[in-house]
């Protein structure tokens, strides 16, 4: 009986279970990453990383976040280039030191204000310190996409250099250590994040360095890019072909955003021009018209007052007399 079930599990064993379809299964259900990885605060992290020293990690838990926008924020972090396992206790601990200092200045000066200033400073002591807590994940949500736009700018250079030195015979890895280091120059985030690829494909393999990259970066050109490599690397095509197609698609792919952006740009203009440009088009063509009718208006006298001071200077020139007959 136990013979029979054993021959039975062994029927049951189907294709996808084995060796040879392994590493495809990984491109066709587009895996994620293991979640099993610990936080990067549960990992060792130097003093020096921290940036108020010691105390960082307290002011962190100052101001408690939900899990979404702390994995928003960790993302937009590693996006915008701070790979360091403390930048999020960081980022965290700069929002409240911020908050607390302006709301400790503010209150100082309520206290040494005089009383017609108080009103405003008490509305300052709202609104400043929510500025303070809100500025600094703005700031890095704007260098996250400015650095993101600078490595997909970069993409179509990486793909012809690539294509270059695969066609001379280099592997996949060699050609992304010499690209790293000849790129750095012209798009630095796009060299470094080629930098970290290699090192995690030296301790690991070249399709986890690859989807890793794709995790740090969210743009549809960067997971392209990775999902063309991974494929390569497994099934072992030819890959000249298919990166100077690729390159040529993100090529027009960013033309057409360009375009897109230049075409709103106009619309998006037109609100600065009716608030800031039409007034002074106004002013400077009612001006003179302004000018013309205040003047009119101002030489007009009124009757009475023009007659009363003509009747002055009469008497005044007919003298004393005026008016009198002769003396006897």
């Amino acid at each position: 009986m136990t013979v029979d079930s054993d021959q039975g599990k062994q029927r049951q064993t189907t294709w996808e279970n084995r060796r040879l379809f392994h590493e495809f299964r990984g491109i066709i259900t587009e895996e994620k990453l293991s979640t099993g990885n610990p936080e990067p605060e549960d990992l060792p992290i130097p003093e020096g990383d921290y940036l108020f020293g010691a105390a960082t990690p307290a002011f962190a838990q100052m101001l408690p976040e939900s899990e979404s926008r702390r994995l928003v924020q960790r993302k937009n972090l590693t996006a915008a280039g701070y790979q360091s396992r403390a930048a999020w206790q960081n980022l965290s601990a700069l929002r409240f030191a911020l908050s607390f200092a302006a709301l400790v200045l503010l209150g100082v000066l309520l206290i040494m204000a005089p009383v017609q200033a108080e009103a405003t400073i008490v509305g300052a002591i709202v609104i400043v310190p929510l500025l303070m807590w809100a500025l600094p994940p703005l700031v890095v949500a704007s260098r996250a996409a400015e650095r993101v736009r600078d490595i997909e700018m970069g993409l179509p250079d990486v793909l012809d250099m690539l294509n270059m030195c695969v066609s001379q015979g280099l592997t996949v890895m060699q050609s992304l250590r010499r690209i790293c280091r000849e790129i750095n120059g012209v798009h630095p985030a796009l060299g470094t994040e080629l930098a970290i690829v290699t090192r995690q494909a030296e301790v690991s393999d070249l399709p986890y360095a690859l989807k890793a990259f794709a995790a740090r970066i969210e743009s549809p050109e960067v997971t392209s890019f990775t999902s063309l490599l991974v494929q390569s690397d497994v099934t072992g095509t030819a890959l000249s072909k298919a990166l100077t197609e690729y390159s040529d698609s993100i090529r027009a792919t960013l033309k057409e955003r360009a375009d897109t952006r230049a075409n709103s740009a106009s619309f998006q203009l037109l609100f600065p021009v009716s608030l800031l440009l039409m007034p002074a088009v106004f002013l400077f063509l009612l001006g003179p018209a302004i000018v013309q009718i205040s003047e009119f208006y101002g030489s007009q006298t009124n009757p009475v007052e023009e007659t009363r001071q003509q009747s002055l200077e009469s008497l005044n020139r007919q003298g004393p007399n005026a008016g009198g007959g002769a003396n006897p």
